[in-house]
């Protein structure tokens, strides 16, 4: 899989303010915008997983950690969920 990777630039005062270092500041980035992208249905429970970073039980933790529905699947959604977990298998 090929990645692609980009550069964000923020005022210094606010990395003092954050109090973070720019790899947290990153992973925290991800599981939030990994959880909205779930949410809206953008994304598939386990490519969400995938762009966390995260196994789909850190994923499914976290989720259900956070209060955001695990499961709220259309039956096509979820056949095509199914799909997806079987290619990521072989």
């Amino acid at each position: 899989m090929e990645l692609t990777q980009f550069t964000m630039s923020l005022p210094e005062n606010l990395w003092f303010s954050m109090n973070m270092k720019a790899d947290e500041l990153m992973l925290a980035m991800r599981k939030e915008y990994g959880m909205k992208l779930y949410q809206t249905g953008q994304l598939t429970l386990s490519q969400s997983a995938d762009f966390c970073g995260m196994s789909l039980y850190e994923f499914v933790s976290l989720l259900t950690l956070s209060a955001v529905p695990v499961i709220d699947y259309s039956t096509d959604e979820l056949e095509s969920e199914f799909k997806y977990l079987s290619k990521q298998m072989k």
